[in-house]
């Protein structure tokens, strides 16, 4: 720490300051007022792993071996071990050979040191050992043992940091007497993970790169936590008001299972399932394990909705017709598709014919087969490298940018517009067939994967998998595709008695445009109008005495206004939604009147919500950084330094949180205030990611359009 007011620090805590008027008139005596400390909240270094934040602690002498011995657990729990034995997290290492190609390029480009980056959450067995610092045996049980019993349930803490930010104790588990209460009660009590509940997950699923792994720039990566912490799932929510139930990672992603009846940790015949089911079919697929393949995607089904919803003049033989394809992620608990967001293959499909049954127009149709179609919308991540070219096997080593992100947040939602031509002959209505498919990865890296695969190294540690594991893991094999959810609708001339004939289910009118809405509040502002027209049509259409839909679009509303300037307007109206919420007030109607009252530099109101947002959503990072920004911007340099370190305990590197740590200290405390503008430099974004965005949308169609939210997909016609 370091002292404040730097005259009272020379003079001493007992000294007084004195001071004389330019009249003449005797000194006065300033009271006695005990020096200022502040203190800044920078980012942890990596330590003994290093790049990897993963540490050891305690006493005792826990190794590899030790880590990899998952059969001592598996007599007591054979249920979570032949679970667990069919999960990703168990093929984590050396033995999946998707991870071993990407592993190997970093060791290949930056060194073998950089490649304990990955080893701390992929290889902790190899990375106890030193062996992450040399070659890797394909016969060593070590490499192909994943994420261990023995590593989850030896952490003594996480932080938030990531990067493998946990402690793992060094005294090795013990085994009980199962004869033995005392010594059952003992075994549970140095296993348990329940105080660390879901923040044991934290410490591996955020990732980041930083000139710490030798990149020359810093990028978040996969970053499950801050979006779960900021969504509806944890009660803090800021963009909507629409309810969910509360949900965290164990109870989404380890929900009960049936046992067999010698697993001795089963309550009621059940046990918290570790298969840990995601949205990994590959990882099942290409071992042609179809029992966790179907529990997979029973898992992904329905996570997701589409919806297709008209825009523009009704279509008319010969002319040019659009049509609004949304998809909302509804029950993922952060972003979805989540994980690896750059290599992710989730796409939309679209299909137009006439009253026929004669296909005119498609897009994302090819998309099952062709690794080269970019005609599809993805629901991915584009990372360029150093030359504004997108990056499709996940090259870590070459990452310099994010050109955009289509994947959705929480309870988010997405709207794709689709040009087509009507041919002249075509009868109307038009049928129009939307599908949202997923497949855990893109066939161009599965292909990178598969071409690795083959290799002499490749194949030697595919049979050291089939030897340790007795798992023959194919990465060459066609990946599952997953139906998440499909909808039919018609637009034209004779779409409501058409779409009433089908007789299909549908959510409820003003649901339907809500969604749409919703879905097309962040683009330009020039466009703003689209979704308040939309918005409107919606609140006009809820039924008499639905005052939670009417305040769900009275928010969005809410929302647009603020973002084209009406700031009064958007207070109006996110009154009137408080006004029909019988539940505490949620924090996205201060946080959205914050957003609003700051666009136009009212800074002493946009705090006071700012405020009551923040106390509302603690563990949302983007209401820590609201509040920090108006609070700076108000010259309140003590409120913005408390705010910003608040933000900076669960979102350690966030780079505008540390930008406002850094400013409040300038004005509070110089010295500190460079150790915090270090940090700010070293973690925020590359400066060189415009460019890179232009030079990715002169040279790619598909960049130029996957970069703007909102876009348009030019159908292709089918003759």
């Amino acid at each position: 720490m370091r002292r404040a007011g730097a005259i009272v620090a020379l003079l001493g805590l007992g000294a007084v300051m004195v001071t004389c008027g330019r009249s003449g008139v005797p000194p006065t005596i300033a009271p006695q007022v005990p020096p200022e400390t502040f203190e800044a909240t920078l980012p942890r270094a990596p330590g003994a792993y290093a790049p990897s934040l993963m540490a050891l602690a305690g006493h005792g002498d826990v190794d590899g071996a030790q880590l990899s011995d998952v059969d001592t657990c598996s007599t007591c729990h054979p249920s979570i071990a032949d679970q667990w034995g069919a999960s990703a997290h168990s093929f984590a290492s050396f033995n999946n050979p998707i991870y071993r190609a990407n592993v190997e390029l970093v060791r290949a480009e930056l060194g073998l040191a950089q490649s304990q980056h990955c080893g701390g959450c992929h290889d902790a067995s190899l990375q106890v050992d030193g062996l992450m610092l040399g070659a890797i045996p394909a016969d060593d049980l070590r490499a192909h043992s994943g994420v261990t019993c023995r590593l989850c349930h030896g952490v003594d803490a996480v932080t938030s940091d990531g990067n493998g930010s946990y402690v793992l104790s060094r005294q090795a588990l013990s085994s009980p007497d199962v004869g033995d209460p005392a010594s059952v009660d003992a075994h549970r009590a140095e296993v348990t993970v329940k105080p660390l509940g879901s923040e044991l997950c934290v410490g591996c699923h955020r990732g980041f790169l930083s000139p710490d792994v030798d990149v020359p720039v810093h990028m978040s990566g996969i970053d499950e936590p801050t979006f779960w912490r900021s969504s509806a799932y944890t009660g803090n929510g800021v963009g909507r008001v629409d309810k969910v139930e509360k949900q965290d990672c164990i109870a989404c992603h380890m929900a009960d299972e049936a046992a067999v009846p010698d697993e001795l940790a089963a309550h009621d015949g059940a046990v918290a399932s570790h298969r840990f089911l995601g949205g990994h079919t590959w990882m099942a697929g290409m071992r042609g394990d179809d029992v966790q393949l179907a529990k997979t995607q029973a898992k992904l089904r329905g996570v997701a909705s589409i919806d297709v919803q008209p825009y523009g003049d009704e279509p008319v033989p010969g002319g040019e017709a659009a049509v609004d394809v949304v998809v909302r992620n509804l029950l993922v608990g952060h972003r979805f598709p989540g994980g690896v967001n750059d290599v992710q293959d989730t796409w939309i499909e679209v299909e137009v014919k006439d009253a026929r049954g004669k296909t005119i127009a498609t897009s994302g149709l090819a998309h099952e087969h062709d690794p080269l179609d970019e005609e599809a919308h993805v629901l991915r991540s584009f990372v360029a490298d150093d030359a504004g070219q997108i990056l499709e096997g996940h090259e870590l080593p070459r990452f310099r940018g994010m050109i955009a992100n289509q994947t959705i947040a929480a309870r988010d939602a997405i709207a794709e517009r689709y040009t087509f031509d009507v041919p002249a002959a075509a009868r109307l209505p038009l049928r129009v067939d939307a599908r949202l498919r997923h497949r855990s990865r893109t066939l161009r890296f599965q292909d990178d994967t598969c071409t690795v695969a083959k290799t002499p190294a490749g194949r030697a540690f595919r049979d050291g998998t089939i030897a340790a594991r007795d798992a023959d893991l194919d990465s060459c094999r066609p990946q599952p595709i997953t139906g998440i959810a499909e909808v039919t609708a018609w637009v034209g001339a004779g779409a409501v008695e058409a779409e009433a004939a089908a007789a299909l289910p549908r959510a409820p009118l003003w649901s339907r445009m809500y969604e749409h809405g919703m879905a097309l509040v962040p683009v330009i502002t020039e466009r703003l109008d689209e979704p308040r027209l939309i918005l409107e049509a919606a609140l006009a259409a809820i039924p008499a005495g639905e005052d939670r839909a009417r305040a769900m679009v009275l928010t969005q509303l809410g929302s647009v206004a603020g973002r084209q300037g009406r700031t009064d307007d958007a207070l109006a109206l996110l009154a009137q939604a408080r006004a029909l919420l019988p539940d505490p007030d949620p924090p996205a109607l201060d946080f959205i009147a914050a957003d609003a009252l700051a666009r136009v530099w009212r800074w002493t109101e946009a705090a006071e919500y700012a405020a009551a947002a923040n106390q509302k959503a603690p563990q949302n990072t983007a209401a820590w950084v609201m509040l920090a920004r108006t609070r700076g911007s108000l010259r309140d340099d003590r409120g913005a330094l408390l705010a910003a370190r608040g933000g900076l305990a669960i979102s350690p590197r966030d780079p505008d949180l540390l930008r406002s740590q850094a400013t409040a200290l300038r004005a509070l405390d110089p010295a500190l205030a460079d150790l915090a503008l270090a940090s700010f430099d070293r973690f925020r974004s590359p400066d060189g990611a415009p460019a890179l965005r232009m030079a990715c949308a002169a040279s790619s169609p598909r960049c130029a359009r996957e970069r703007e939210a909102g876009h348009i997909h030019v159908m292709k016609a089918v003759k």
